[in-house]
């Protein structure tokens, strides 16, 4: 199969053989013969070769593929359209990658705009749109379930906190700092923008195939729109898309899921408490 978006491309196969392997390498052959009939050339070192398992030994189903006689590079991630993957989907590397890169930008709105020589307002306006999209970027894909990893994403929000209130002392609660300036965790921020996307797929708002969504029939409580929760063998497929957001979705009242279009249905949302534990 293959991916496309602006000049980013991937090709993915499941293989468990050797044969599954040699026809991988016929994609990207083909590829090769696509690319003489227009003229275009791919870059055998921007090409890399991720191999995604849940097995701790991959190594009986790594194989080796070229690109013009090169051969391509293994890694163990890849960035694919601002989301780093790792071979493990475990995603912790990206949310390192992301804290890292809302505290460098929290470090440079601190010495740019010191907490004294600014307002509130001003401060809370520079996180809001230079910080926190940067942890917020695809994060239904992402989002992470682990308390060690919702905690290093929640650590950048507290520190933009104490940057906005210019309160840096350890007996200060950075919990009633963010009570008082009124914002959500990041967590439940996720929370909602999952329902929202649900939101979106359920109305044909968003290009995404609605095969895993079944609808419940049964005449137990809760509103019309409620879907049967996929059954999950392991922790890592609970955790992901579907089987997580169709929980929260189900759990909404009948007045926000039939809300008449995306903007009053954001509105809604806003005033529910998601249990996202």
């Amino acid at each position: 199969k293959i991916k496309l978006f602006a000049d980013d491309t991937m090709v993915y196969r499941a293989i468990n053989n050797h044969d599954d392997a040699v026809h991988l390498q016929q994609d990207l052959d083909a590829l090769q013969e696509w690319e003489r009939k227009w003229l275009m050339e791919f870059h055998p070192g921007k090409c890399q070769v991720l191999h995604v398992s849940k097995r701790k030994k991959k190594d009986q189903h790594c194989h080796t593929y070229t690109i013009h006689g090169t051969e391509l590079k293994p890694v163990e991630s890849a960035k694919y359209l601002g989301v780093e993957i790792s071979s493990d989907l475990s995603f912790d590397r990206h949310i390192d990658n992301i804290t890292k890169k809302g505290m460098k930008t929290l470090g440079f709105l601190r010495r740019n705009l010191p907490g004294k020589s600014c307002s509130r307002e001003t401060k809370t306006a520079c996180y809001n749109t230079l910080v926190r999209p940067v942890m917020e970027y695809a994060s239904c894909v992402w989002d992470p379930h682990t308390s060690k990893a919702i905690s290093k994403a929640e650590s950048v929000q507290r520190s933009a906190a104490r940057y906005v209130m210019n309160n840096y002392s350890r007996r200060s609660s950075v919990t009633t700092m963010i009570d008082e300036l009124q914002w959500k965790t990041l967590q439940h921020r996720r929370a909602m923008s999952k329902v929202t996307m649900m939101y979106r797929i359920t109305n044909h708002l968003i290009d995404i195939p609605e095969d895993q969504l079944i609808p419940l029939n049964t005449p137990t409580r809760g509103h019309s729109k409620r879907f049967f929760i996929p059954r999950s063998r392991t922790s890592l497929m609970k955790d992901t898309f579907f089987p997580n957001t169709i929980r929260l979705w189900n759990s909404l009242h009948e007045n926000v899921v039939i809300s008449p279009s995306i903007d009053i249905f954001k509105t809604r949302v806003r005033d529910v408490t998601l249990n996202y534990m």
